[in-house]
């Protein structure tokens, strides 16, 4: 069995380098994807480390395609963007700039009688930033903002849709740009429209402040990522799903806000400790957690990384 474990493992680590080398011919992803070993060693020692803790069972050719892996969804967002001098990659031009790209402007009109919305972005890779509309905006739009992308592929052309059903409207926003590090959207959000917000992404970087959102559900699923949550005290009771691959997280969460926390992953690392949070098993609660106002349930299985929390109130602005 464990012959055919280390066979398994060294044929999928071939294939992986293959299609990696595939997809950089092709500009899909960067040569700078190689130099991101140089900020991801130590997550190897980390790899090898659990390898030994079973008694080596894990190959070490299972270790590589791991960190091969998470390499390539760290190097997406974090990686540097420069290419080396003299290669162009296909479907590029001499100077590296893609050979499509362009703005999506991303306004949804809010019609009368909607009160409640669900959102759902699904994105390769991109900068988000988050926020609350203007005053002068709130009137008329559900979502105004603006989605920037550079692609190799007119395919990759964001794309965006809206559907109202009663006093409810669902909205998509979808980019298949999977190398899209220079894709950025920002994106403002109605405080007077209840939200159910899913966003799926291959990495993103960036700021996602519902600190004046009422959001009735949160669903995030990435890659290697770097970026911020901010929560409000609004008075509704929030259930949040994050699911990330090795990545820095922080939460802004008030302090009369009641704040459950389950964290579940082989190498995550919190600074929970002197938050103010007592840990239960393997849950954090904050003090009062019954009697607050809000309640914010979260669920964060991380695959390695760091996560952080700021009970200072958390507020960045408008768009």
């Amino acid at each position: 069995m464990r012959n055919l474990f280390d066979s398994l493992s060294r044929g999928f680590l071939l294939i992986a380098v293959g299609l990696i080398f595939l997809l950089i011919n092709f500009g899909l992803l960067p040569w700078s994807f190689w130099l991101s070993v140089v900020d991801l060693w130590p997550l190897l020692l980390i790899l090898i480390g659990i390898s030994f803790l079973f008694k080596k069972k894990v190959p070490f050719s299972a270790v590589l395609l791991v960190f091969l892996l998470v390499l390539a969804g760290y190097s997406l967002v974090f990686g540097p963007q420069t290419i080396p001098h003299g290669y162009f990659p296909m479907h590029r031009t001499p100077f590296g700039e893609a050979q499509e790209s362009g703005v999506l402007t991303t306004e949804v009109q809010l019609p009368a009688g909607v009160t409640k919305a669900s959102l759902d972005l699904n994105l390769g890779g991109a900068k988000v930033n988050l926020q609350t509309l203007t005053a002068q905006k709130e009137g008329a739009y559900l979502m105004a903002g603006t989605y920037r992308w550079d692609s190799a592929f007119a395919s990759d052309q964001p794309s965006l849709a809206s559907c109202q059903t009663g006093d409810r409207m669902d909205v998509t926003l979808s980019s298949q740009n999977k190398g899209g590090s220079r894709d950025r959207l920002d994106l403002g959000l109605n405080r007077t429209v209840h939200y159910d917000v899913k966003l799926n992404a291959g990495a993103i970087n960036g700021d996602l402040d519902f600190s004046e959102i009422p959001l009735d559900s949160l669903r995030v699923n990435t890659g290697a990522s770097k970026f911020r949550l901010a929560f409000g005290d609004t008075g509704i009771p929030l259930q949040v799903k994050v699911n990330t691959g090795a990545s820095d997280l922080t939460l802004a969460v008030p302090d009369p806000v009641g704040l459950h926390v389950h964290v579940s992953g082989v190498a995550s690392n919190t600074d929970f400790m002197g938050s103010g949070l007592f840990l239960d098993k393997k849950d954090w609660h904050s003090p009062g957690y019954d009697q607050a106002k809000t309640k914010i349930d979260l669920e964060i299985s991380m695959a390695a990384g760091s996560l952080h929390l700021d009970r200072s109130v958390a507020n960045t602005g408008s768009l």
